[in-house]
Protein backbone atom coordinates (compact mmCIF):
# COMPACT_ATOMS: atom_id res chain seq x y z
CA UNK A 1 0.00 0.00 0.00
CA UNK A 2 1.22 3.36 -1.14
CA UNK A 3 0.94 6.43 1.65
CA UNK A 4 1.13 9.98 0.12
CA UNK A 5 0.72 13.02 1.83
CA UNK A 6 1.27 16.94 0.52
CA UNK A 7 3.13 17.28 3.99
CA UNK A 8 7.00 16.97 3.71
CA UNK A 9 7.83 13.87 6.03
CA UNK A 10 10.64 11.13 6.54
CA UNK A 11 9.81 7.69 4.13
CA UNK A 12 11.37 5.83 6.18
CA UNK A 13 9.94 6.88 9.35
CA UNK A 14 6.60 6.16 7.56
CA UNK A 15 7.46 2.67 6.60
CA UNK A 16 8.43 2.14 10.10
CA UNK A 17 4.85 2.87 11.55
CA UNK A 18 3.25 0.57 8.92
CA UNK A 19 5.05 -2.60 9.86
CA UNK A 20 5.61 -2.39 13.63
CA UNK A 21 3.02 0.75 14.81
CA UNK A 22 3.19 4.24 15.82
CA UNK A 23 6.25 6.19 15.92
CA UNK A 24 6.09 8.19 18.82
CA UNK A 25 8.44 10.61 19.63
CA UNK A 26 9.04 13.12 22.92
CA UNK A 27 7.69 16.46 21.31
CA UNK A 28 5.12 17.17 19.38
CA UNK A 29 3.98 15.08 16.44
CA UNK A 30 1.13 15.84 13.47
CA UNK A 31 -1.83 12.90 12.49
CA UNK A 32 -2.42 12.33 8.99
CA UNK A 33 -6.49 12.04 8.72
CA UNK A 34 -8.20 11.13 5.70
CA UNK A 35 -10.28 14.18 5.99
CA UNK A 36 -7.69 16.46 5.24
CA UNK A 37 -7.15 18.17 8.31
CA UNK A 38 -4.23 18.76 11.08
CA UNK A 39 -4.34 17.98 14.64
CA UNK A 40 -1.38 19.08 17.49
CA UNK A 41 -1.07 16.14 20.06
CA UNK A 42 0.52 16.71 23.38
CA UNK A 43 4.05 15.35 23.98
CA UNK A 44 3.16 11.56 24.76
CA UNK A 45 6.58 9.07 25.93
CA UNK A 46 8.12 6.90 23.01
CA UNK A 47 6.67 3.44 23.45
CA UNK A 48 2.66 4.62 25.46
CA UNK A 49 0.28 2.78 22.94
CA UNK A 50 -3.34 2.90 23.04
CA UNK A 51 -6.06 0.80 21.51
CA UNK A 52 -6.46 4.30 19.30
CA UNK A 53 -3.31 4.18 18.18
CA UNK A 54 -4.04 1.26 15.85
CA UNK A 55 -4.19 2.12 12.04
CA UNK A 56 -2.14 5.42 12.73
CA UNK A 57 0.73 7.23 11.24
CA UNK A 58 2.58 9.92 13.10
CA UNK A 59 5.30 12.29 11.78
CA UNK A 60 7.47 13.88 13.37
CA UNK A 61 7.59 16.82 11.09
CA UNK A 62 6.07 19.93 11.91
CA UNK A 63 2.73 20.77 9.72
CA UNK A 64 2.72 23.36 6.50
CA UNK A 65 0.35 25.47 7.82
CA UNK A 66 0.95 28.17 4.76
CA UNK A 67 -1.20 25.76 2.49
CA UNK A 68 -4.20 25.81 4.62
CA UNK A 69 -3.93 29.37 4.97
CA UNK A 70 -3.46 29.84 1.49
CA UNK A 71 -6.64 27.97 0.72
CA UNK A 72 -8.66 29.39 2.78
CA UNK A 73 -7.78 33.14 1.90
CA UNK A 74 -8.19 32.07 -1.77
CA UNK A 75 -11.57 30.83 -1.10
CA UNK A 76 -12.36 34.44 0.92
CA UNK A 77 -11.14 36.05 -2.23
CA UNK A 78 -13.47 34.27 -4.45
CA UNK A 79 -16.39 34.95 -2.21
CA UNK A 80 -15.67 38.33 -1.78
CA UNK A 81 -15.19 38.94 -5.99
CA UNK A 82 -18.56 37.26 -6.49
CA UNK A 83 -20.40 39.00 -4.19
CA UNK A 84 -18.75 42.19 -5.77
CA UNK A 85 -20.16 41.03 -9.04
CA UNK A 86 -23.93 40.10 -7.84
CA UNK A 87 -23.41 43.59 -6.15
CA UNK A 88 -22.66 45.29 -9.48
CA UNK A 89 -24.95 43.99 -11.86
CA UNK A 90 -27.29 46.83 -13.24
CA UNK A 91 -29.58 44.32 -15.80
CA UNK A 92 -30.97 41.86 -13.14
CA UNK A 93 -32.28 42.35 -10.22
CA UNK A 94 -30.49 39.88 -8.04
CA UNK A 95 -31.47 39.49 -4.06
CA UNK A 96 -32.17 36.84 -1.61
CA UNK A 97 -35.62 36.02 0.38
CA UNK A 98 -35.42 34.09 3.27
CA UNK A 99 -37.35 31.02 4.08
CA UNK A 100 -40.21 33.51 4.73
CA UNK A 101 -40.21 35.47 1.72
CA UNK A 102 -38.63 38.66 3.08
CA UNK A 103 -35.94 40.63 1.49
CA UNK A 104 -32.76 39.20 2.60
CA UNK A 105 -30.09 41.22 0.40
CA UNK A 106 -30.31 43.47 -2.68
CA UNK A 107 -28.05 44.43 -5.44
CA UNK A 108 -27.26 47.75 -7.81
CA UNK A 109 -29.81 46.01 -10.58
CA UNK A 110 -32.63 45.17 -8.01
CA UNK A 111 -32.85 48.90 -7.02
CA UNK A 112 -32.14 50.05 -10.90
CA UNK A 113 -35.58 48.02 -11.75
CA UNK A 114 -37.13 47.89 -8.82
CA UNK A 115 -36.59 51.48 -7.57
CA UNK A 116 -36.03 50.52 -3.57
CA UNK A 117 -33.15 51.45 -1.64
CA UNK A 118 -31.30 48.35 0.69
CA UNK A 119 -32.15 50.09 3.35
CA UNK A 120 -36.25 50.48 2.29
CA UNK A 121 -36.83 47.42 1.08
CA UNK A 122 -34.95 44.36 3.40
CA UNK A 123 -37.11 43.01 5.57
CA UNK A 124 -40.17 43.46 3.40
CA UNK A 125 -42.03 40.71 1.62
CA UNK A 126 -42.01 39.31 -1.71
CA UNK A 127 -45.77 41.00 -2.51
CA UNK A 128 -44.14 43.90 -2.01
CA UNK A 129 -43.24 43.70 -5.63
CA UNK A 130 -46.34 42.49 -7.53
CA UNK A 131 -49.81 44.07 -8.18
CA UNK A 132 -53.00 44.06 -5.52
CA UNK A 133 -54.84 41.96 -7.72
CA UNK A 134 -51.89 39.45 -8.08
CA UNK A 135 -51.52 39.51 -4.57
CA UNK A 136 -55.75 38.84 -3.93
CA UNK A 137 -54.69 35.96 -5.75
CA UNK A 138 -51.93 34.65 -3.60
CA UNK A 139 -49.52 34.77 -6.54
CA UNK A 140 -45.95 35.35 -4.45
CA UNK A 141 -47.23 32.48 -1.92
CA UNK A 142 -48.15 30.44 -4.90
CA UNK A 143 -44.80 30.80 -6.72
CA UNK A 144 -42.91 30.22 -3.16
CA UNK A 145 -44.68 27.55 -2.35
CA UNK A 146 -43.86 25.75 -6.32
CA UNK A 147 -40.53 27.15 -5.82
CA UNK A 148 -39.40 25.08 -2.77
CA UNK A 149 -41.57 21.96 -4.04
CA UNK A 150 -39.95 21.53 -7.48
CA UNK A 151 -36.95 23.17 -6.52
CA UNK A 152 -37.42 26.42 -8.87
CA UNK A 153 -40.03 28.03 -10.87
CA UNK A 154 -40.13 30.92 -13.66
CA UNK A 155 -42.82 33.12 -14.52
CA UNK A 156 -43.32 36.39 -16.58
CA UNK A 157 -46.09 39.04 -15.52
CA UNK A 158 -46.51 43.07 -14.29
CA UNK A 159 -44.72 43.87 -10.89
CA UNK A 160 -44.88 47.13 -9.57
CA UNK A 161 -42.01 49.83 -8.54
CA UNK A 162 -41.22 52.14 -6.00
CA UNK A 163 -43.03 55.13 -7.15
CA UNK A 164 -46.01 52.85 -8.26
CA UNK A 165 -45.13 52.27 -11.98
CA UNK A 166 -45.64 48.48 -13.55
CA UNK A 167 -42.85 46.55 -15.37
CA UNK A 168 -43.24 43.22 -17.13
CA UNK A 169 -40.85 41.27 -15.40
CA UNK A 170 -39.78 37.41 -16.02
CA UNK A 171 -38.92 36.14 -13.07
CA UNK A 172 -36.77 32.81 -11.33
CA UNK A 173 -37.21 32.08 -8.08
CA UNK A 174 -34.73 29.26 -6.83
CA UNK A 175 -35.40 27.35 -3.49
CA UNK A 176 -31.96 27.38 -1.56
CA UNK A 177 -30.82 24.13 0.56
CA UNK A 178 -27.62 23.39 3.34
CA UNK A 179 -26.45 19.77 2.59
CA UNK A 180 -28.85 18.48 4.80
CA UNK A 181 -31.76 19.82 2.91
CA UNK A 182 -32.66 22.52 4.81
CA UNK A 183 -34.60 25.23 3.69
CA UNK A 184 -32.33 28.53 3.97
CA UNK A 185 -34.27 30.99 1.64
CA UNK A 186 -34.76 31.44 -2.55
CA UNK A 187 -32.54 33.18 -4.74
CA UNK A 188 -34.62 35.78 -6.99
CA UNK A 189 -33.63 36.91 -10.05
CA UNK A 190 -35.76 39.28 -12.32
CA UNK A 191 -35.33 41.11 -15.50
CA UNK A 192 -37.07 44.33 -16.96
CA UNK A 193 -38.47 42.87 -20.19
CA UNK A 194 -41.02 45.61 -20.24
CA UNK A 195 -39.81 47.03 -24.35
CA UNK A 196 -39.94 43.27 -25.42
CA UNK A 197 -43.58 43.04 -24.39
CA UNK A 198 -44.38 46.47 -25.85
CA UNK A 199 -43.06 45.07 -29.14
CA UNK A 200 -45.35 42.00 -28.90
CA UNK A 201 -48.19 43.96 -27.95
CA UNK A 202 -47.41 46.73 -30.92
CA UNK A 203 -47.15 43.30 -33.44
CA UNK A 204 -50.18 41.71 -32.27
CA UNK A 205 -52.22 45.05 -32.69
CA UNK A 206 -50.55 44.89 -36.50
CA UNK A 207 -50.95 41.41 -36.61
CA UNK A 208 -55.14 42.17 -35.97
CA UNK A 209 -54.85 45.09 -38.03
CA UNK A 210 -53.80 42.93 -40.98
CA UNK A 211 -56.25 40.48 -40.49
CA UNK A 212 -59.07 42.20 -40.25
CA UNK A 213 -57.84 44.48 -43.38
CA UNK A 214 -57.59 40.66 -45.34
CA UNK A 215 -61.16 39.75 -43.83
CA UNK A 216 -62.47 43.03 -45.12
CA UNK A 217 -61.16 42.65 -48.59
CA UNK A 218 -62.39 39.40 -49.12
CA UNK A 219 -65.85 40.26 -48.04
CA UNK A 220 -65.76 42.98 -50.31
CA UNK A 221 -64.37 40.83 -53.50
CA UNK A 222 -67.22 38.43 -52.80
CA UNK A 223 -69.64 40.66 -52.73
CA UNK A 224 -68.21 41.85 -55.60
CA UNK A 225 -68.42 38.57 -57.14
CA UNK A 226 -71.78 37.97 -55.98
CA UNK A 227 -73.24 41.40 -56.84
CA UNK A 228 -71.68 41.74 -60.30
CA UNK A 229 -69.88 39.00 -62.06
CA UNK A 230 -72.30 36.45 -61.30
CA UNK A 231 -75.70 38.06 -62.50
CA UNK A 232 -73.57 38.89 -65.67
CA UNK A 233 -73.06 35.14 -66.60
CA UNK A 234 -76.42 34.76 -65.48
CA UNK A 235 -77.43 36.90 -68.42
CA UNK A 236 -74.54 35.42 -70.81
CA UNK A 237 -75.91 32.04 -70.28
CA UNK A 238 -79.54 33.40 -71.37
CA UNK A 239 -78.15 35.04 -74.45
CA UNK A 240 -76.65 31.55 -74.98
CA UNK A 241 -79.46 29.69 -74.65
CA UNK A 242 -81.41 32.06 -77.54
CA UNK A 243 -78.31 31.40 -79.81
CA UNK A 244 -78.48 27.85 -79.26
CA UNK A 245 -82.58 27.59 -80.67
CA UNK A 246 -81.60 29.38 -83.90
CA UNK A 247 -79.01 26.97 -84.88
CA UNK A 248 -77.88 24.24 -85.93
CA UNK A 249 -74.68 22.05 -87.00
CA UNK A 250 -71.39 23.14 -85.96
CA UNK A 251 -72.41 26.32 -84.77
CA UNK A 252 -75.16 24.53 -82.70
CA UNK A 253 -71.93 22.38 -81.20
CA UNK A 254 -69.75 25.56 -80.64
CA UNK A 255 -72.75 27.30 -78.96
CA UNK A 256 -73.15 24.16 -76.60
CA UNK A 257 -69.45 24.52 -75.74
CA UNK A 258 -69.68 27.87 -74.62
CA UNK A 259 -72.82 26.99 -72.64
CA UNK A 260 -70.82 24.36 -70.82
CA UNK A 261 -67.62 26.79 -70.19
CA UNK A 262 -70.11 29.78 -69.08
CA UNK A 263 -71.88 27.33 -66.68
CA UNK A 264 -68.77 25.89 -65.42
CA UNK A 265 -67.40 29.35 -64.34
CA UNK A 266 -70.47 30.59 -62.67
CA UNK A 267 -70.43 27.69 -60.53
CA UNK A 268 -66.68 28.64 -60.06
CA UNK A 269 -67.56 32.06 -59.48
CA UNK A 270 -70.02 31.27 -56.59
CA UNK A 271 -67.71 28.59 -54.97
CA UNK A 272 -65.11 31.30 -54.78
CA UNK A 273 -67.34 34.14 -53.63
CA UNK A 274 -68.87 31.93 -50.69
CA UNK A 275 -64.96 30.86 -50.02
CA UNK A 276 -64.15 34.34 -49.49
CA UNK A 277 -67.17 34.68 -47.14
CA UNK A 278 -69.96 32.77 -46.50
CA UNK A 279 -73.21 34.72 -46.48
CA UNK A 280 -74.49 32.08 -44.05
CA UNK A 281 -72.12 33.69 -41.56
CA UNK A 282 -73.73 37.18 -41.59
CA UNK A 283 -77.62 35.72 -42.48
CA UNK A 284 -77.84 32.19 -40.32
CA UNK A 285 -74.31 32.33 -38.25
CA UNK A 286 -71.78 29.94 -37.67
CA UNK A 287 -73.10 26.74 -37.52
CA UNK A 288 -75.39 26.87 -40.34
CA UNK A 289 -72.32 28.34 -42.16
CA UNK A 290 -69.88 25.15 -40.75
CA UNK A 291 -72.50 22.93 -41.87
CA UNK A 292 -73.07 23.91 -44.96
CA UNK A 293 -69.21 23.93 -45.79
CA UNK A 294 -68.52 20.71 -44.49
CA UNK A 295 -71.72 19.06 -46.32
CA UNK A 296 -70.62 20.62 -49.18
CA UNK A 297 -67.18 19.40 -49.16
CA UNK A 298 -67.98 15.70 -48.33
CA UNK A 299 -69.96 16.03 -51.35
CA UNK A 300 -67.27 17.53 -53.65
CA UNK A 301 -64.52 15.14 -52.64
CA UNK A 302 -66.95 12.22 -52.15
CA UNK A 303 -65.72 11.34 -48.32
CA UNK A 304 -67.71 11.19 -45.38
CA UNK A 305 -67.80 13.90 -42.72
CA UNK A 306 -69.43 12.95 -39.27
CA UNK A 307 -70.98 16.64 -37.69
CA UNK A 308 -70.89 17.08 -34.09
CA UNK A 309 -72.41 20.12 -33.64
CA UNK A 310 -74.88 21.59 -30.78
CA UNK A 311 -78.56 22.25 -31.78
CA UNK A 312 -78.03 25.69 -31.33
CA UNK A 313 -75.32 28.51 -30.38
CA UNK A 314 -75.99 32.05 -29.39
CA UNK A 315 -74.47 34.72 -31.97
CA UNK A 316 -70.27 35.32 -31.28
CA UNK A 317 -68.45 38.16 -32.56
CA UNK A 318 -67.85 38.26 -36.38
CA UNK A 319 -64.25 38.15 -35.68
CA UNK A 320 -64.61 35.12 -33.64
CA UNK A 321 -67.14 33.24 -36.01
CA UNK A 322 -64.38 34.10 -38.88
CA UNK A 323 -61.89 32.66 -36.78
CA UNK A 324 -63.18 29.36 -36.18
CA UNK A 325 -64.87 28.78 -40.25
CA UNK A 326 -61.24 29.85 -41.35
CA UNK A 327 -59.72 26.93 -38.55
CA UNK A 328 -62.12 23.98 -40.57
CA UNK A 329 -61.92 26.12 -44.10
CA UNK A 330 -58.31 25.87 -44.05
CA UNK A 331 -57.36 22.79 -41.85
CA UNK A 332 -59.36 20.28 -43.10
CA UNK A 333 -58.36 19.90 -46.59
CA UNK A 334 -54.68 19.86 -46.12
CA UNK A 335 -55.17 17.09 -43.32
CA UNK A 336 -57.09 14.59 -45.27
CA UNK A 337 -54.77 15.14 -48.29
CA UNK A 338 -51.75 14.60 -46.36
CA UNK A 339 -53.65 11.56 -44.31
CA UNK A 340 -54.72 10.13 -47.48
CA UNK A 341 -58.36 9.20 -45.54
CA UNK A 342 -61.61 9.10 -47.07
CA UNK A 343 -63.28 9.75 -43.66
CA UNK A 344 -63.31 12.91 -40.82
CA UNK A 345 -65.02 14.19 -37.81
CA UNK A 346 -65.79 17.44 -37.17
CA UNK A 347 -67.10 18.62 -32.99
CA UNK A 348 -67.89 21.96 -31.79
CA UNK A 349 -68.44 22.16 -28.00
CA UNK A 350 -69.28 24.95 -25.32
CA UNK A 351 -69.03 25.84 -21.62
CA UNK A 352 -68.65 28.25 -19.18
CA UNK A 353 -65.05 29.13 -20.12
CA UNK A 354 -63.62 27.50 -23.48
CA UNK A 355 -65.15 27.00 -26.81
CA UNK A 356 -63.44 23.61 -28.67
CA UNK A 357 -63.35 23.53 -31.89
CA UNK A 358 -62.24 19.57 -33.73
CA UNK A 359 -61.04 18.77 -36.88
CA UNK A 360 -60.17 15.32 -37.78
CA UNK A 361 -59.48 12.62 -39.33
CA UNK A 362 -60.76 9.14 -38.78
CA UNK A 363 -57.48 6.73 -39.95
CA UNK A 364 -54.59 6.60 -39.66
CA UNK A 365 -53.51 10.08 -39.09
CA UNK A 366 -50.03 11.37 -39.96
CA UNK A 367 -46.65 10.04 -40.21
CA UNK A 368 -44.71 11.01 -37.19
CA UNK A 369 -42.49 12.87 -40.04
CA UNK A 370 -45.14 15.05 -41.32
CA UNK A 371 -46.20 16.04 -37.55
CA UNK A 372 -42.76 17.29 -37.05
CA UNK A 373 -42.70 19.43 -40.49
CA UNK A 374 -46.25 20.44 -39.47
CA UNK A 375 -44.86 21.57 -36.06
CA UNK A 376 -42.37 23.88 -38.41
CA UNK A 377 -44.69 25.58 -39.69
CA UNK A 378 -43.35 23.56 -43.02
CA UNK A 379 -45.66 22.51 -45.99
CA UNK A 380 -49.27 23.03 -46.53
CA UNK A 381 -50.89 21.88 -42.97
CA UNK A 382 -47.73 23.56 -41.34
CA UNK A 383 -47.85 26.88 -43.31
CA UNK A 384 -52.26 26.76 -42.61
CA UNK A 385 -51.71 25.71 -38.94
CA UNK A 386 -49.21 28.60 -38.53
CA UNK A 387 -51.63 31.45 -39.46
CA UNK A 388 -54.41 30.04 -37.73
CA UNK A 389 -52.40 30.18 -34.48
CA UNK A 390 -51.59 33.60 -35.38
CA UNK A 391 -55.58 34.78 -35.96
CA UNK A 392 -56.61 32.65 -32.72
CA UNK A 393 -53.80 34.43 -30.71
CA UNK A 394 -55.36 37.54 -31.58
CA UNK A 395 -58.47 36.74 -29.73
CA UNK A 396 -56.85 34.68 -27.14
CA UNK A 397 -57.36 30.96 -28.03
CA UNK A 398 -54.57 28.50 -29.68
CA UNK A 399 -54.27 26.10 -32.38
CA UNK A 400 -52.84 22.70 -31.68
CA UNK A 401 -52.15 19.50 -33.58
CA UNK A 402 -53.14 16.20 -31.65
CA UNK A 403 -52.37 12.60 -33.04
CA UNK A 404 -53.87 10.00 -31.37
CA UNK A 405 -54.30 6.45 -32.61
CA UNK A 406 -57.62 6.68 -34.59
CA UNK A 407 -56.17 9.44 -36.24
CA UNK A 408 -55.06 13.49 -36.11
CA UNK A 409 -56.63 16.60 -34.58
CA UNK A 410 -57.03 19.88 -34.97
CA UNK A 411 -57.95 21.81 -32.56
CA UNK A 412 -59.11 25.28 -31.52
CA UNK A 413 -59.66 26.27 -27.74
CA UNK A 414 -61.37 29.76 -26.94
CA UNK A 415 -61.69 31.09 -23.86
CA UNK A 416 -64.67 32.77 -23.12
CA UNK A 417 -63.72 35.10 -20.19
CA UNK A 418 -66.79 38.02 -21.12
CA UNK A 419 -69.67 37.89 -19.13
CA UNK A 420 -72.65 36.28 -20.72
CA UNK A 421 -70.47 33.68 -22.75
CA UNK A 422 -72.33 31.47 -25.32
CA UNK A 423 -74.09 28.73 -24.39
CA UNK A 424 -75.08 25.68 -26.13
CA UNK A 425 -78.37 23.57 -26.76
CA UNK A 426 -78.95 20.18 -26.15
CA UNK A 427 -77.55 17.71 -28.98
CA UNK A 428 -80.71 17.74 -31.54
Amino acid sequence: MEHRSPFPVSQSRIGLALSSGPALVPDQATEVRTIGTLRRDPPAPRGARSPSDTGRVRVIDPPDESVARSAGEKLADMDRRFRLFVESVRDYAIFMLDPAGRVATWNAGAERIKGYRAAEIIGQHLSRFYSPEDVELDLPARLLKRAQEEGRVEAEGWHVRADGSRFWGHVVITAVRDEHGNLQGFGNVTQDLTERKQAEEALGALAGRLVHAQDRERQRVATSLSDSTSPSFVALLSKLYQVRKRTDGTTAQLTDDCIALAEFLSREIRTVSYLLHPPALDTEGLLAALRTYLEGFAREKEIRIAIDFPAQLQKLPESVEIALYRVVQEALPSLLQLSGNLRAKATLAVDKEHLSLRIGDEGQGLSPQVLEEVRRGLGELGIATAGLRERMKLLGGTVQIHPTIGGTWVIATLPLNKPGPPRAAPHS
